[in-house]
């Protein structure tokens, strides 16, 4: 089977409140794409860790049978609440029941409204308060916030203000260890080891809310009959169990709940929110209700009927719930299992990981077919997350064919959490043994320096931590010792921690392999490049926008996802590009119709831009020899046509040199190799020993001029660098050199300066104009475009 070594865009779609308390929702074009290469019609796609909307319902809709397994209770107790969702009209109907229920003597919407009644600091006119701010062990609230119908906009302003007294007296006239109290801890089950944990985790609510909470859940199975209506709104009660607890602090959503020797850990705000419950799951209902009106789940299967054909699965690297996911099995979902593992507060985040993940794909590589592919989607990937997954599949019995690594597939990373996105491809292999050949530290070592090395290599430019990490377990897994490395526990570490001593090693002594530690955005996150420098190799950067440019120009009219999956498809393996780099190389080349469909810019064809090239090197030619220099051309412009502009004067540019310009190599007035300066695209020389060189592209591929070319030419004090570009390539010139250390230190060290070609052109054309017109022409955003700026330069 040929492996899907291109990488594929991602398109990520936020699932509403509470479905993302589970995660974010499988990409559908990676579903599309790894279910379309590896398996046929009506296979069956096995999904490990399912939850709505993860891969198997991603895969139903692409006529395949996506199988869900979950191993938390909730997760497949969600799956079949949501598979049976009922409409909208049914949902606001059972809202309205468990709202006009009376267990407590009141309708429910009055006693909740009475649990968080208030009074407007401005007006005192009776408002609802949508969340009360508590400091850290404060007996009592010390803001409210909330909507006041008379003085701010009609309710449409959020308002914040200090609590009065009357506020404090409502938080405490409800009972700290009253009946709700008792209800929650009871379902937790009747052992003393139960009850302790369950009173721990009722202590991280206020009284308030665990009133509101449980006087909700009883009003919703009291006022409902079973049915989809009442299960879809106990689901819903998920987003208020996390939101309205103590871990749910000012600037976030509600923090994942952490257990430590069976007692749940308190987090470490500073601030807390205690939000209205009866507001939020009201809210929560309607808008779940809704999405999924317009975005109806797919009907995948929740029992394993065949062996899988294929393995897609989300590695949960975020862990949104934590220990909240058996808090909620216990409360809506009725099931008593014990506290997963994946709560442990003990546990470092890629650790869970590597278990988690690790677990999963055991249970699916028993259910899959013999050689049944396994492929791992990873959001918010980093280094030490890439290689908990690559361990747990070597664990779990599969063979790691390559990882696919892109830094910012994820525009919407926030939080201090990485936009990078890992895909794990692997083969079903055997079971790992006892007796699995081991790896010695100074092999381990070795193969990640070379696949680092590799990877510097193949890429043409310095490389971050994380790229390295993953070139060295591609390395790794190309070698084999991935499998033994998996086996590798010694001493109680981990092999995820062993994994990263031996990386941190090997790139200590980085130099044995050729390669050095460069400075890189800070201390902590440095680049790993070349010692001699890059070779002759194109930097990825200036053949992701060739590349690009290729695509539009071959194709007319071409859809954005069309287009991005080609541009991709020129990049695979270790090469895959940035998508900001390919986005913004789309936006230099391509122009976008009404109907979005891409083009390529007229202006950008072949034809026409060297053309353009060509009589601005004329244009150039004319007037060196007005200002008194001789004029050389490159072998790349010589022999370039000069179309009707110069008929009758000249049919290529060599024609408009001397015939002693034609037979006196640059060499003469400058040193470097003869064959770097043939490639100059224009000198000007001989007046007063000065040089310019001329560097022409309407690209901005800067990699040829400023190093293949301006490297290898020594500096001199009479030797004046001059790279122009077309005006439309400035901001993706000046994107590439804030990309590019290498290419800002080039630019520095060897004087290089930046000219447009619109304004070169008028300065070429002036028949007044000397040397002193040059210098208001130069840069990317040149004064002579700026109003009332006149400078002067002296050569």
């Amino acid at each position: 089977m040929e492996r899907l070594d291109a990488f594929v865009p991602v398109e990520t779609v936020p699932l509403p409140r509470p479905l993302h308390r589970f995660g974010t929702a499988f990409p559908l074009p990676l579903a599309d794409a790894y279910a379309a290469a590896y398996t046929a019609d009506r296979a069956v796609v096995l999904d490990p860790l399912a939850y709505p909307f993860s891969a198997a319902d991603a895969v139903q809709g692409r006529d395949r049978v996506g199988v869900a397994r979950s191993p938390q209770a909730i997760g497949a107790w969600a799956r079949s609440v949501i598979a049976a969702a009922p409409s909208l009209a049914d949902v606001t109907a059972a809202l309205e029941a468990v709202a006009d229920s009376t267990l407590a003597g009141a309708a429910h919407r009055i006693t909740m409204r009475d649990l968080y009644a208030s009074h407007c600091g401005t007006c005192r006119g009776p408002v609802v308060v949508e969340a009360f701010l508590w400091e850290r062990d404060a007996p009592a609230p010390t803001k409210k916030a909330f909507r006041c119908g008379i003085c701010a906009r009609e309710g449409r302003a959020l308002l914040i203000e200090p609590t009065a007294e009357e506020d404090d007296a409502r938080a405490r006239k409800v009972e700290g260890d009253g009946l709700a109290y008792w209800q929650f801890v009871e379902r937790f089950g009747p052992s003393e080891e139960r009850r302790v944990l369950a009173q721990s985790i009722a202590a991280l609510y206020t009284p308030r809310n665990l009133a509101a909470l449980m006087g909700t859940l009883r009003a919703i199975e009291t006022a409902l009959s079973d049915g989809p209506a009442k299960a879809f709104l106990r689901l819903c009660l998920l987003e208020v169990i996390v939101s309205g607890s103590r871990l749910n602090a000012v600037a976030g959503h509600g923090a994942p709940l952490r257990i430590e020797k069976g007692r749940a850990r308190r987090g470490q705000a500073a601030q807390s929110r205690e939000v209205n419950v009866w507001l939020e799951f009201e809210r929560t209902a309607r808008e779940l209700a809704a999405w999924l009106t317009a975005n109806p789940p797919a009907r995948s299967t929740p029992a394993l009927r065949a062996s899988a054909d294929l393995v897609l699965v989300q590695a949960p690297v975020d862990d949104p719930l934590g220990g909240w996911a058996y808090v909620a099995s216990v409360v809506l979902a009725g099931a008593q299992d014990d506290p997963s593992a994946d709560a442990d507060g003990r546990l470092a985040g890629r650790e869970r990981l590597l278990r988690t993940l690790r677990s999963a794909l055991l249970d699916a590589h028993r259910g899959s077919k013999d050689g049944a592919p396994c492929v791992v989607y990873l959001p918010h990937a980093d280094g030490a997350t890439v290689a908990a997954s690559a361990l747990a599949g070597a664990g779990a019995g599969y063979r790691l064919r390559g990882i696919l690594y892109q830094r910012d597939t994820l525009q919407t990373a926030t939080g201090g959490s990485s936009g990078a996105v890992a895909i794990l491809d692997f083969d079903r292999d055997v079971p790992l043994l006892k007796d699995q050949r081991s790896a010695d530290s100074l092999t381990l070592e070795e193969t990640m320096r070379s696949g680092v090395h590799a990877a510097i290599v193949a890429r043409g430019e310095p490389i971050p931590g994380d790229r390295a990490a993953v070139a060295a377990l591609n390395a790794l897994a190309d070698r084999g010792l991935l499998a033994p490395l998996a086996l590798a526990r010694a001493g109680g570490t981990s092999e995820l921690e062993l994994f990263l001593d031996h990386f941190r090693s090997a790139l200590g002594d980085a130099r044995r392999s050729g390669i050095e530690r460069l400075d890189g955005e800070d201390k902590e996150n440095p680049l790993y490049g070349l010692i001699n420098g890059s070779d002759d190799h194109a930097p990825l950067d200036d053949r992701v926008e060739w590349g690009v440019w290729g695509v539009l120009s071959s194709a007319r009219d071409i859809d954005t996802r069309s287009l991005l999956k080609r541009s991709y498809g020129l990049f695979r393996g270790v090469e895959t590009p940035d998508r900001e780099l390919v986005e913004r190389c789309i936006a230099a080349y391509g122009v976008q119709g009404d109907d979005g469909r891409w083009r390529l810019r007229d202006e950008d064809a072949l034809a026409k831009r060297q053309l353009e090239q060509t009589l601005l090197a004329a244009s150039l030619i004319d007037a060196g020899h007005r200002i008194g220099f001789k004029v050389q051309v490159g072998r790349e412009l010589r022999r370039r046509a000069l179309g009707t502009a110069y008929a009758g004067k000249a049919n290529v540019l060599a024609d408009l040199l001397s015939d002693l310009e034609k037979t006196t190599p640059l060499a003469r007035a400058l040193r470097g190799p003869a064959d770097v300066l043939d490639a100059v695209d224009l000198a000007w020389y001989d007046r007063g020993k000065m040089v310019f060189l001329w560097q022409l592209d309407w690209t901005a591929r800067l990699h040829r001029s400023l190093s293949a070319i301006g490297e290898q030419i020594p500096d001199d004090d009479r030797v004046f660098r001059f790279l122009a570009l077309a005006d439309e390539r400035r901001p993706l010139a000046a994107f590439k050199m804030e990309r590019s250390a290498a290419l800002r230190t080039a630019v520095r060290r060897r004087g290089w300066r930046f000219v447009k070609w619109g304004p070169l052109k008028v300065f070429a054309a002036d028949p007044d104009a000397g040397l002193d017109g040059l210098e208001p022409v130069l840069g990317l955003e040149p004064a002579v475009e700026q109003a009332g700026q006149q400078l002067a330069f002296k050569w």
